[in-house]
């Protein structure tokens, strides 16, 4: 999905046109077997003459939508249209003229028409019908899109302006549990760069995610925030995982869950789960190079080093100034043995595209872990002297893993100690550090056992997006197989497909069938989506309208209309998928 241009007077009602996009893709998404490109991907393109193709090759995707929002006082304009992008022809377009009185409402209805029309054009999968819509306060929504539009651009003052305009909208509609949940979002975030302190973030963070679930306890965002409080501040691996799950079963193409639960899942050992979410939050959102920061790093972590190697440096390609990457390059090299290599790469760790310093830590655990006993012993003291230094990454404390590898098992033991009430970041991933592994035998090494309050390593179990929650069959193998008879059986007699405005939703209600069963039926039963389906008839009818004398004063244009097109271009493009010639080679023929 592309950001739905602005098409207002005022440039200021910017923030609208993007956050009904945001909304638009937030919907789809929770459709389980729909690919929907992550906001940040789609906003890549936002103002850019970029050719349709090209985008839809970016994105990995081969259907775009695009569209506008013309907002003129309590009046609303919406246009879209869904386009195939390696062809670069529209198939489908609409319009709805509205109020803001029922926008919740309005954005169902688009959403969900948007769904069908992609089921059609791309295949199977099942839809459901949107809740009975809310009433609206127009002014909590427009505080609601405001404060989307200020926490987008991730700058501190920008995040606590979110803040201030979600509490307004909060204040004039205190029962939306979305609003509820975009301030555990911001709240929690907040804590995590250390805008606010950790417990006061996530304890507000907590109180707003609880709101939003008492109000709606399937509302994605509400859960993925309560997940990550959990995960961050109370420790419980558990209750993190089940909470990140959830939010998963409400928005499978959820990528911020998508990766915290592959964090975590490294933690609790699900290690191909870990991959596979990882992967998947990439594929859906392709331009945040950031994102294979957790790949390489779940990589290295699993002892996969070579491919984490491969994967931080394609990230390093793009984004050279990372410094979180930087320096797990440097870990990788070091877990690889390439001990000169992981030195002169700590020599020059950039903090910011202008400032590079020599990383003491990484370069004192390099010689700790090579057995250069003189070296580690001088980058420790230098570390001592640079605490800043420290701060760099969040990968090790050298203080623990410098003695460990020095026999210093007590000194160690004391900085362990210090982190793990702390909660440095890094000892979550004890059981992955081969450090760590040389202290197991240590009566001491118990500590590690109070980090988290649970493991998360029970049964694999909650992976929705993966696994799939068993659903009841929509049709068993002899209803397909009726089905099917009875819809060709009607396709042959009835010749529903000279409507041109035919929809797969009005086909099922005139076989008395839902529109889910019938997308079952065409795409598993007859090996097509529906548009290939009922145009492959329409093709059919034109090749014999056209033997036809009656018909020959007709332009091919508009025989193709009599046989239910009402597009001269995508009849030209099934016309030749279908029977490999243009329609005039055809007629010639």
């Amino acid at each position: 999905m592309l950001p739905f241009v602005n098409m207002s007077a005022s440039a200021e009602n910017e923030y609208f046109s993007d956050g009904m996009t945001e909304e638009i893709i937030n919907a789809l998404a929770k459709i389980d077997g729909l690919k929907v490109t992550s906001r940040t991907s789609a906003f890549h393109f936002k103002g850019k003459n970029i050719p349709i193709p090209d985008i839809g090759k970016a994105l990995g995707v081969s259907t775009l939508l695009e569209g506008s929002v013309r907002l003129a006082g309590n009046n609303l304009r919406i246009t879209a249209q869904l386009i195939d992008a390696p062809e670069d022809f529209h198939f489908w377009s609409e319009t709805w003229d509205r109020t803001l009185d029922n926008i919740f409402e309005v954005q169902d209805e688009i959403s969900l028409l948007i769904a069908e029309k992609l089921r059609e054009h791309i295949g199977h999968f099942e839809i459901e019908e949107p809740p009975e819509a809310r009433p609206t306060r127009i002014g909590a929504y427009e505080w609601y899109l405001k404060s989307k539009s200020s926490f987008a651009k991730f700058q501190q003052a920008d995040l606590f302006r979110a803040v201030d305009e979600i509490e307004n909208a909060i204040d004039i509609d205190a029962h939306c549990p979305f609003y509820h949940a975009s301030k555990a979002i911001y709240y929690g975030y907040l804590g995590l760069v250390d805008a606010i302190p950790g417990k006061e973030a996530f304890t507000l963070s907590k109180e707003a995610a609880a709101r939003a679930l008492q109000l709606d306890a399937k509302d994605p965002e509400a859960n993925y925030a309560m997940g990550m409080v959990h995960y961050f501040f109370e420790k419980d691996l558990d209750t993190a995982e089940s909470y990140l799950n959830l939010a998963l079963k409400y928005r499978p193409n959820y990528v911020n869950a998508l990766l915290g639960g592959s964090v975590m899942d490294v933690i609790a050992g699900h290690h191909e789960r870990a991959l596979s979410r990882v992967r998947k939050a990439i594929e859906l959102d392709p331009l945040t190079p950031s994102h294979l920061y957790y790949h390489a790093s779940a990589l290295q972590r699993m002892g996969r080093y070579e491919e984490a190697l491969t994967e931080v440096n394609k990230l390093l390609n793009v984004l050279p100034h990372h410094t979180n990457s930087y320096c797990l390059k440097g870990t990788i090299l070091t877990r690889l043995q390439r001990y000169a290599e992981a030195i002169e790469h700590y020599r020059t760790v950039p903090v910011s595209p202008e400032k590079h310093v020599h990383y003491y830590a990484g370069t004192g655990i390099v010689y700790a872990v090579s057995g250069n006993r003189a070296m580690a012993g001088k980058y420790l003291l230098k570390c001592s002297a640079q605490p800043q230094n420290l701060h760099l990454a969040a990968e090790e404390n050298p203080a623990v893993i410098i003695n460990i590898y020095l026999g210093n098992i007590d000194l160690a033991f004391e900085e362990i100690e210090k982190d793990i009430t702390a909660g440095k970041y890094y000892l979550n991933f004890y059981q992955e550090n081969p450090a760590f592994k040389l202290l197991i035998d240590d009566p001491r090494y118990r500590l590690f056992n109070t980090i988290f309050k649970s493991t998360g390593k029970g049964p694999d179990q909650g992976a929705f997006e993966d696994q799939g929650i068993k659903k009841k069959e929509l049709l068993d193998e002899k209803q397909l197989e009726a089905y099917s008879h009875q819809l060709l059986e009607y396709m042959a007699t009835k010749k529903p497909y000279l409507d041109a405005g035919l929809s797969l939703r009005q086909l099922a209600q005139q076989l008395g069938l839902s529109a889910n069963q019938l997308s079952l039926v065409i795409n598993e039963g007859q090996g097509k989506n529906f548009n290939h389906f009922v145009n492959h008839y329409r093709v059919e009818e034109f090749k014999q309208l056209a033997k036809d004398p009656s018909r020959s004063h007709l332009t091919i244009v508009g025989l193709a209309f009599e046989c239910g097109f009402n597009s001269k271009t995508v009849f030209n493009t099934y016309f030749k998928q279908h029977t490999g010639l243009t329609p005039s080679a055809f007629l010639k023929g």
